[in-house]
């Protein structure tokens, strides 16, 4: 069974997804029974729409205080603007969480406080194009001038080892680096990855030649989907898996 149209888009997270278990993808994505997103991916995204604001302010040459940031989190956790669905536990988890973003959002706002960034652009969206009916489709948070040349800064939230291993493998990042050098016809000189929960920073580079890991990854991504292999991979991640009752059906 073929579930691939001529043409088919995905996100750089659905590649991540797809790659940590296939079935949840076909469930989320393909077949759309289960839309709403973890608890770390909403505080994932939660925050990066917060930083966007920031961002879209300090380049119109206003800088956002601590508080307006805080109250911009509040309402989308919450679901007061509706932009996403997140799976958490009873009010008790929510809070937890929400307290957990505000912390990582307070040590953006400290770097942030008397440095502001010489932003170029941000939140620029781009689409990706691998042959002819397949594209990988992500955001640039943002672009700025430093000491190192125009840079890509990129913030996560997440809680594992950001360690030589993930620096030199993120695809994420080679998918940035590859689309600024489309748009700008230049290798962008520098990736600085901000570890939100310990206030660390990496600096990483990407060139033509780290291309080739993820074209060969996204080849293998799309056969997959091509030919329907998608089956579940049965972590500890299943506890707090928004498809974990379907999943659980599967046969």
């Amino acid at each position: 069974m073929v579930y691939m149209s001529k043409q088919f888009e995905i996100t750089v997270a659905d590649l991540y997804d797809f790659k940590s278990c296939p079935l949840r993808f076909k469930f989320t994505e393909i077949d759309k029974v289960c839309k709403k997103i973890t608890a770390n991916d909403g505080i994932r995204e939660s925050i990066q729409s917060v930083l966007n604001y920031y961002y879209f302010h300090l380049k119109g040459g206003t800088q956002l205080g601590f508080d307006e940031l805080k109250e911009k989190l509040s309402s989308i956790w919450y679901g007061n603007l509706d932009i996403y669905d997140i799976h958490v536990g009873g009010k008790a988890e929510q809070r937890k969480k929400e307290l957990e973003a505000i912390d990582m959002l307070y040590t953006f706002y400290r770097q942030q406080r008397y440095e502001p960034d010489q932003v170029l652009a941000s939140n620029l969206d781009f689409r990706i194009p691998f042959g002819n009916d397949f594209y990988v489709r992500g955001n640039i948070p943002v672009v700025r001038d430093t000491a190192r040349g125009v840079e890509i800064a990129v913030y996560k939230t997440g809680k594992s080892k950001y360690d030589d291993f993930w620096q030199k493998t993120d695809m994420g990042l080679t998918l940035m680096a590859m689309a600024y050098h489309s748009m700008f016809k230049q290798e962008i000189d520098s990736i600085a990855v901000h570890i939100l929960r310990k206030g660390t920073t990496h600096f990483v580079t990407r060139k033509r030649m780290d291309y080739k890991r993820l074209y060969k990854t996204v080849d293998l991504v799309k056969e997959s989907m091509e030919k329907g292999w998608f089956y579940p991979r049965e972590t500890f991640a299943c506890d707090k898996c928004p498809a974990k009752n379907l999943c659980m059906e599967w046969r």
